[in-house]
């Protein structure tokens, strides 16, 4: 006899899976925090590179 699924049943399964994602997702993309310096660092480069002042990757990137 095959099995019956409802609507609330796939809903549920769903969601269910959907924060088994979310898990796995934070698991693997930890989030970093700036510091107020790395972020106004940031945010300058951005302005720049929209007014368009290029920048090389190592310029962006080099510590």
């Amino acid at each position: 006899m095959p099995a019956s699924i409802t609507m609330e049943i796939l809903y549920r399964e769903i969601k269910d899976l959907r924060k088994d994602i979310e898990t796995v997702k934070h698991a693997l993309i930890s989030e970093e925090k700036l510091s107020a310096k790395e972020l106004a660092e940031i945010r300058k480069t951005r302005k720049e590179m929209e007014a368009g002042k290029e920048k090389s990757f190592e310029e962006v990137f080099a510590e």
